[in-house]
Parts: C-alpha cells; structure tokens; sequence
C-alpha cells in the first residue's frame, strides 16, 4: 500500500470519529433533557385529556405487553398521537373512543415542537432516546479504537521513514573478490 493511500485512510477514521463524536454529544445531551422533562411530567399543571385510537397486544412479546394509542390536542390548536406501553390493568379497563387523563407537556427536541404524556397511573418508562444513544455509543468506542490503531501505524511508519534502518550492508564473496582484484 502507498503511502498516500494509508494517510487517506487514516484521515478518513479521524474524520468519521469527529463526526460521530459530536453526533454522540448531541443525542446524549438531547436525551439527558428529555429526562429532565420526564422526571417534571407527573405534576396538576401538565393534567389533560386524550383520546384512545387504538388498543393493542404487543406481538411476540414476553411477558404480555399492550399499547393505547391516543391523541389530544397542542398549544397551537394541532393534533398530536403517541402511542404509550401500558399494564393489563389500565388495558382491561379502556375502550376504543374514550376520554383518558393523561400527562402532557411540549417541548422541543432537535429543534423541532414535540410533546411528551403519559396516561395517569401508567408506570411504565417512557420510550426515551437511549437505543438511539447506545447506537452511537458503540460507534463512538469502535472508531475510537480504529484511531487508536491507524495512530499506533502511523507512528510506526513515520519513525520507520525518520530513522531508517541502520543495519550494515551483507558482504556477499563476490564483493570481496571485486575489491582483492582492484
């Protein structure tokens, strides 16, 4: 490999490390705010209603989960859906068209209007940016260790053209027998 075609790559890694590094930054810091919110979201201020869409059993799921899907209404008079995992406690007691107490509050994430709710008594998590985050995460540490090993060769190959090799030359029979004649 040529020279310029190692320094290319290795470039390259450093690069896509300063990417993912600060897209990493920015779902971390975005995620630790959506905590922040989610913790303030149980309080009488944030008390709404919503209305249930949709009822549903989570496929392929152990222990049984379900789902409600419902909807209210934002600041700015639009129609906002979530869907929220629920207990079978809450489930049994739902039916499709009816008025629940929920949660809510809007806030912004990624600089876009959103609103986060959850349906009262649900003390179930909500569904947070951490898959999000651990994805980059895992990006982060693996282009953290290609830097660290394109570093350790680029050490390598800069020290070998710096200082070259000082072995001594082999004295072959048929040098030695060149310089007797001379």
């Amino acid at each position: 490999m040529s020279p310029k075609i190692s320094v290319w790559i290795s470039n390259s890694v450093f690069i896509s490390f300063i990417v993912i590094s600060l897209l990493y930054s920015l779902v971390h810091f975005e995620n630790s705010y959506l905590k922040s919110e989610t913790l303030t979201l149980s309080t009488e201020k944030n008390r709404s209603f919503a209305i249930v869409q949709e009822l549903s059993r989570v496929k392929n799921q152990f222990p049984i989960a379900y789902q409600c899907h419902y909807s209210f209404g934002l600041s700015n008079g639009s129609l906002y859906e979530i869907t929220e995992r629920i207990p079978y406690s809450i489930y049994k007691r739902l039916r499709l068209g009816d008025t629940i107490e929920v949660y809510k509050k809007e806030i912004r994430i990624f600089g876009r209007q959103t609103a986060i709710s959850q349906i009262r008594g649900n003390e179930e998590p909500l569904p947070l940016l951490e898959n999000l985050e651990r994805y980059f995460l895992y990006g982060f540490i693996y282009l953290l260790a290609l830097v660290g090993i394109t570093s350790i060769f680029r050490v390598l190959g800069l020290l070998s053209r710096t200082y070259p090799s000082q072995q001594k030359p082999v004295v072959t029979d048929e040098i030695v027998a060149n310089k007797v004649q001379d």
